[in-house]
């Protein structure tokens, strides 16, 4: 692997591991959730240069499975550079499902644009990429849904490990362990007590149903700051997802579908 790169996801493991340490030894009023994400994630190749990217996410609450916390739909582009270096820009809409005792829906429109570069080694694949968001986030007056919305940024960096433990790695049948982190931190007037915005830990496996299919099991820890005084939520995923590879350049040199979101 290249020096530079080397030198790069140090830096970014490093940034990561500070911004954590500093969040968890703040004396904080937390709540606990339980959650299940189920995901759907499809990347197509059209030509050398140009695919699309969609995610399909649904998020579940209290004890993992009870209620709905929220439906997410992405549509994007994506420009391939090369086997490293990757360009995508992209729309989510989110439809936020009520809390307890309410009976409103929130929508929230989120354009984003994200670089990623992919890396490998004999032994491992990395994957780190840089996102940035402009999110559009309906408000509530009077516990019913307004005509108002909220603005602000948000700057995401993400590294994933992945590490094959069967002799025929990112072949059909073949395991892999997946380990990830992510820091989340938001911009704009109405950030007050949240610039960290949030950390998510994830650990899991990957199983190869073939070239193109991945099912992935894992847990992420979430950690988040509310946009208020000395409070977070502390989150236990459980995660399912399927990642979808559909290539259709006529020479096809696609390598196994990996995480990016």
């Amino acid at each position: 692997m290249h020096p530079i790169i080397v030198k790069a996801m140090r830096k970014g493991i490093f940034l990561i591991f500070i911004m954590v340490v500093f969040v968890l030894k703040a004396n904080a009023q937390t709540t606990h959730t339980q959650e299940s994400w189920w995901d759907y994630l499809n990347q197509n190749r059209y030509s050398e240069h140009w695919g699309s990217w969609i995610d399909l996410q649904s998020k579940l609450k209290d004890n993992y499975v009870t209620a709905i916390n929220a439906n997410e739909y992405t549509l994007g582009a994506s420009y391939f550079q090369n086997k490293n270096f990757k360009y995508t820009g992209a729309v989510t809409y989110v439809d936020n499902f009520p809390a307890t005792g309410k009976k409103y829906h929130l929508a929230e429109y989120r354009p984003w644009q994200m670089i990623q570069l992919n890396t490998s080694t004999s032994k491992s694949k990395w994957l780190q990429w840089l996102r940035l968001e402009e999110r559009f986030k309906q408000t509530a007056v009077n516990n019913l849904a307004s005509d108002n919305y909220d603005f602000n940024y948000r700057l995401r960096y993400y590294v994933l490990a992945q590490f094959p433990l069967t002799a025929h790695p990112y072949a059909k049948g073949s395991f892999s362990f997946v380990t990830s982190e992510e820091l989340y931190l938001n911009f704009g007037k109405n950030i007050v007590y949240n610039t960290f915005d949030q950390n998510r830990f994830f650990a899991g496996f990957y199983y190869f149903l073939n070239k193109d299919n991945i099912l992935q099991l894992g847990y992420t820890n979430m950690y988040q700051k509310f946009n208020a005084p000395n409070k977070y939520l502390k989150g236990d995923v459980l995660r399912v997802s399927i990642f979808n590879t559909i290539d259709l350049r006529k020479s096809k040199k696609t390598s196994s579908p990996i995480k990016i979101d």
